[in-house]
């Protein structure tokens, strides 16, 4: 076999383990399935591909209790346990912010980790955060610093090329402690050369939400930016999510989500997410979100783009494939017709 088919064969083996690690809902992988694949490069792909927390409780029960196995299931149970203890500081801050929010009226929301840990997972713990992220409209975001600034919290800016207003994001740390991070964004499109094209602030969020109607749109529809246009799909735990909000989706919500998908201008972003979420997962539901929405523009060429192995690769890119096809969408994204 050559080097290049024996790279493909390894990553493909991994590639489905690693996928049967990151569905929360499918079945653990192959006890021979695991145990065919070097520990290291098996582990060092699940925390590359923020999967820790499932892949732990799927893992504990099939691998061997022989080295190197127990030492690195305990590192994983080490991080996990920090990230727990880490998580519940952050919602002690969020419910503390979200009432001063709510207090003055503000137009601003929580979205994204600690959200879509509650409503789309079924244990919390499968999806770790690191911080708060915080969505305000414009108008809103110097009242919302100001509430954060009030509550002991620093705004975190570089000395030299700071980008926070540009992209629309600041980050706010605390005083006594700057590991707890509050970011605050106008919007979730960061990139200034590509907001123009597909924008996902306070007013796209609520317009997804249906005034709050369908908040499991809005959850999708996060997921979705998150991953293809926050991010350019360099982790499972993206598409996760992503699946995780398309399985909550009521015959209801898709019938909304059709009627705003145009006018988000975000439907090359979600046929792509719904397509990679396909492949890597065969997830059903995802298949018929996708199937039930209402006929628009293909975007044919850039669908092909980011495939199954592009995504699986970011861990560990030999040759660079997957950062020239990822990087390659960036691009459509930005000329492509909304």
């Amino acid at each position: 076999m050559s080097a290049s088919n024996e790279h493909q064969s390894q990553n493909g083996d991994l590639g489905q383990v690693l996928c049967d690690l990151a569905d929360p809902q499918a079945e653990g992988p192959f006890a021979d399935a695991c145990l065919a694949l070097p520990p290291k490069q098996l582990f060092d792909a699940i925390l590359h591909h923020g999967i820790e927390p499932i892949a732990l409780r799927k893992l504990t029960g099939i691998l061997p209790q022989e080295p190197p196995y127990p030492t690195l299931i305990d590192a994983v149970r080490e991080r996990q346990l920090l990230a727990n203890a880490h998580a519940l500081v952050l919602e002690a801050h969020a419910l503390q912010l979200t009432t001063a929010i709510d207090a003055q009226g503000l137009n601003a929301v929580i979205v994204k980790g600690q959200v879509f840990a509650k409503a789309l997972y079924d244990r919390a713990s499968d999806r770790p955060f690191t911080d708060v992220d915080v969505l305000a409209h414009p108008a809103s975001v110097p009242a919302v610093g100001a509430i954060l600034k009030d509550a002991g919290f620093l705004l975190y800016q570089k000395q030299m090329f700071d980008n926070s207003a540009r992209n629309m994001e600041q980050k706010w740390v605390r005083e006594d402690n700057q590991n707890i991070l509050i970011e605050l964004h106008g919007n979730l499109v960061h990139y200034a050369s590509l907001r123009w094209r597909v924008s996902f602030g306070h007013d796209e969020y609520w317009t997804a939400s249906g005034d709050g109607d369908f908040p499991n749109v809005a959850y999708f529809m996060t997921a979705v930016i998150h991953a293809s246009a926050g991010h350019k799909f360099h982790r499972l735990q993206l598409l996760a999510d992503v699946m995780q909000a398309a399985r909550k989706l009521t015959e209801e919500d898709i019938r909304h989500l059709n009627t705003v998908l145009d006018m988000l201008r975000a439907r090359l972003e979600v046929l792509v997410c719904l397509d990679l979420v396909c492949a890597l997962f065969g997830d059903e539901a995802s298949r018929h979100v996708r199937d039930s929405l209402s006929p628009g523009r293909e975007y044919g060429f850039a669908r092909g783009l980011v495939t199954r192995d592009a995504v699986i690769d970011t861990w560990n890119d030999a040759g660079h494939r997957s950062r020239m096809r990822r990087h390659a969408f960036r691009w459509v994204q930005r000329v492509a017709p909304r």
